[in-house]
């Protein structure tokens, strides 16, 4: 399928709040010759004044060596700004994600304004592509110049949220402090969708949610994510268990932000029913859920919120990674995890990168029982896949997707 039909080379401007995909959108529109501008909230070069900054480290990585700093357009006083400003002034996490998506597309729109004031390129050659949540003023403008538009959809949209929802009800309301988005959100959102020539998926399941929420199947295309190992994946070396008892369990790692959508609460029951058995449970990441959850479980160790550079620890200790969510984009911890020689236990709700039995097991369900089966089956017959196993969707493959020359 072609994402484009024009005859003329078309020139992209992508607008993008924060490092997605470390920028991967760009970067292959770039390796292309098509790439027009980014337009960002942050671009922070190693010699920015941001640098300097006390309490900004997670700001340096709003900056990639591959793209040319002469096509990008940031807003770092304005947005710095903004973010002080949010400290004092409060409010729920819902009310400063909608501010700061507002915030950037009216800056992102005068910026536009300028494009579509200069001479080149043409109007009919411009392609605008922006991310979900933070797009519908930006295709509005766009579409009154004539430009195409192009929507990255980054998650599975309302019926993610309905999935949640319906897990709050189950487990009830005090095991976790999650809030649906303001009624509005979803009706910007479906203006967005409806703006858009063309909507980016990162896997079937998001195609499968978008198309229950009545998004037509033929404005949808789902281009995986791209993945790069990281260079203490490719340095490192894994030990490989074949048998696991009191002394040695099987240790199972769920990396991630822990919570009801990742399928955490079912996790933690099926580990209950695990409590004679020879396998542990590490539960690294940040969290919004009661922790009352797994104190009185021997086999689960809360690790917290782990920094990137203690990831590579976690994933070799471990001898199997697990994924029970209930709804993913795509999770591309399964990569991660793959690029660590770690076998992968995944729900069929996000990104399709487990084969099973060759590099992981697939959920049918994700009861707890069917977890805990799982978990039981790989105990018994560990998979051994080497590292560097990772499907990687490169550079070269999403710019063929993205400027319509793929077969």
């Amino acid at each position: 399928m072609r994402l484009l039909t024009m005859n003329d080379t078309p020139s992209w401007i992508v607008c993008q709040i924060g490092a997605r995909e470390h920028y991967a959108i760009p970067r292959a529109l770039d390796r292309d010759g098509k790439l027009g501008r980014l337009i960002t909230d942050f671009w922070v070069p190693p010699s920015s004044w941001i640098s300097s900054l006390p309490k900004t480290r997670r700001l340096r990585d709003r900056y990639h060596p591959e793209l040319p700093t002469e096509k990008v357009e940031a807003f770092n006083t304005r947005m710095l700004a903004f973010e002080i400003k949010q400290r004092f002034l409060g409010g729920s996490n819902w009310e400063l994600v909608i501010r700061r998506n507002e915030l950037f597309q009216k800056l992102a729109v005068s910026r536009l304004k300028s494009v579509a004031n200069s001479a080149i390129p043409t109007t009919s050659s411009i392609v605008v592509f922006s991310y979900s949540y933070a797009a519908l003023e930006i295709f509005r403008f766009a579409k009154q110049k004539g430009w195409t538009t192009v929507l990255g959809q980054i998650d599975p949209g309302p019926r993610e949220e309905q999935i949640v929802h319906e897990e709050l009800k189950r487990v009830g309301n005090s095991i976790s402090h999650w809030q649906p988005a303001p009624e509005y959100y979803w009706k910007e959102w479906q203006a967005e969708t409806e703006l858009a020539d063309r909507i980016l998926v990162n896997s079937t399941w998001s195609r499968q949610c978008l198309r229950d929420c009545g998004i037509p199947e033929s404005k949808m295309e789902v281009v995986p994510l791209v993945y790069t190992p990281s260079n203490s994946a490719i340095r490192s070396t894994k030990e490989t268990v074949r048998s696991f008892d009191a002394m040695r369990p099987l240790r199972v790692l769920f990396l991630g932000q822990v919570n009801l959508r990742k399928g955490t609460a079912r996790l933690l029951d099926a580990m209950r029913l695990l409590q004679n058995e020879p396998v542990e449970l590490m539960l690294a990441g940040p969290t919004d859920m009661d922790s009352n959850l797994w104190k009185d479980l021997e086999n689960v160790r809360f690790l917290g919120p782990v920094a990137r550079s203690e990831v590579s620890r976690y994933y070799l200790d471990a001898d199997v990674f697990i994924l029970p969510t209930l709804s993913d984009g795509f999770a591309l911890t399964q990569l991660e995890a793959f690029a660590y020689g770690l076998p992968v236990i995944a729900s069929r709700n996000c990104g399709d990168v487990v084969q099973h039995g060759k590099n992981g097991l697939l959920l049918e369900d994700v009861e707890p029982e069917t977890i805990a089966n799982a978990i039981r089956n790989f105990a018994r017959q560990p998979i051994s896949i080497g590292q560097g196993s990772a499907t990687t969707f490169g550079l070269s493959e999403l710019s063929a997707v993205l400027t319509g020359s793929a077969a």
